[in-house]
């Protein structure tokens, strides 16, 4: 099979998906970050920003379409051996061995450009098996794409999968608000479903030092117009990113209550600041211009939000930077629960809290990706256990020797 046709079973994919979108299909729209230079991210730093083309993003769309006639095929005339038009891993591998032109010859020869149609398969194969419902457009902000072209797309992906029922992307604040409403509505009648956007604060002072390159203004007005326009709105938030500075903290988190009281999103998504060792965060952390907030201020942040929001929403914690619960649901229903929660966390003695938190590092599944990920290094190896023996001993400084270690697992990635 010749190159262009191999490139007919492959698809451009990012480096980032959203938590939740598990189901979904991963559908590139643009490259990389068109902003890139928020201080805890490093995601994109090493990578230009790029548009692509309506018409690239179409051949996109019907290169999954002909992967999903490759698979349907393959699970179809596999009925004899009992598959019966079911996906399952016999079904991929009669896919992959049946394709050697697209796939490889074996596991142990294969060329970057086989890599990749192994990793489109796999992207479209986990979409059918989830029924085709939900597609989520990559990468970091989506809505950049001139109005009048990201409709074409969201109609023509609707047309060639008629099934779909959801489509998410991440997007900016300040983007948002630089739409006009008439536009947010015709990309909501064209099928976008939710946009997922990162508040992390409502500060300015601390927006500024993070370089988000948006206000609290700016917030409140994209989030409203996103809602006016009847798309869903899910607002990441993040306690901890005001550093160690009660004063600052506090306005942090007042603020930020204040911008999703005035924007009322849909769903409200709770992602405790790690400072990532790739991040430039990182960089000012450890010359001293940043001071990492303790894991006591950020559960007390949380608190705050939750007693604090005006409005109902879906409330969701999944990530393990959120120490004392991983949850979604409605707050009206799970906020008595989730403040019992932190009650009975407050209520500890200081030293069963220190426990608490390192085991829930140690044993909660965070510290099992890190050594996953190859970053489980003689140094993080060696806070770990001064910070188990200072807990054992009872010593003065084991919430110091505790906090150095949580700092170490959490500075490696976030799961």
């Amino acid at each position: 099979m010749e190159t262009r046709e191999l490139n007919d079973y492959a698809i451009d994919i990012g480096p980032m998906g959203p938590i939740g979108e598990g189901e979904a299909l991963i559908l590139r729209a643009t490259r990389n970050c068109p902003w890139n230079r928020c201080l805890f991210c490093p995601t994109y730093k090493n990578s230009k920003f790029a548009y692509r083309s309506v018409p690239e993003i179409k051949r996109d769309i019907d290169t999954v379409k002909r992967i999903e006639e490759l698979v349907r095929d393959a699970s179809w005339t596999s009925w004899s051996i009992g598959f019966g038009g079911r996906i399952n891993r016999e079904v991929i591998q009669e896919v992959i061995y049946g394709h050697p032109e697209i796939y490889g010859r074996d596991n142990y020869s294969l060329t970057p450009e086989n890599y990749i149609a192994r990793r489109s398969l796999s992207n479209v194969v986990n979409w059918l098996i989830y029924g085709k419902r939900r597609v989520f457009l990559q990468d970091a902000n989506s809505l950049i794409i001139r109005s009048g072209e990201l409709t074409e797309v969201l109609k023509y992906l609707k047309e060639t999968f008629p099934i779909i029922e959801t489509i998410t992307s991440y997007a900016r604040s300040k983007t948002c608000a630089q739409r006009s409403l008439k536009e947010l509505e015709e990309l909501k009648e064209a099928g976008l479903s939710w946009l997922f956007v990162g508040i992390e604060s409502g500060c300015d002072e601390v927006l500024k030092f993070m370089q988000k390159g948006v206000t609290g203004e700016e917030h409140i007005e994209g989030g409203q117009k996103v809602i006016q326009a009847g798309i869903n709105l899910a607002a990441f938030v993040m306690p901890g990113l005001a550093g160690k500075d009660e004063e600052l903290a506090e306005k942090h988190i007042s603020e930020t209550i204040k911008v999703l009281n005035e924007i009322k999103p849909t769903e409200v998504r709770i992602r405790s600041l790690a400072i990532l060792e790739s991040s430039p965060l990182y960089g000012r952390w450890e010359s001293g211009e940043f001071e990492a907030p303790t894991e006591e201020q950020m559960i007390e942040e949380i608190q705050l939000l939750l007693e604090n929001l005006n409005f109902d929403c879906i409330i969701e914690t999944f990530q393990m930077t959120n120490v004392l619960f991983n949850i979604r649901g409605r707050l009206s229903a799970r906020k008595e629960e989730l403040l019992t929660k932190i009650a009975q966390y407050k209520a500890m003695l200081p030293m069963e809290r220190l426990k608490f938190r390192l085991n829930k590092y140690l044993h909660g599944g965070y510290l099992d990706f890190v050594e996953e990920w190859g970053k489980f290094d003689f140094q993080l190896s060696q806070l770990i256990q001064e910070a188990i023996a200072s807990l054992e001993k009872g010593s003065p400084d084991a919430e110091t020797k505790t906090e150095q270690a949580i700092f170490a697992i959490k500075s490696k990635g976030v799961p």
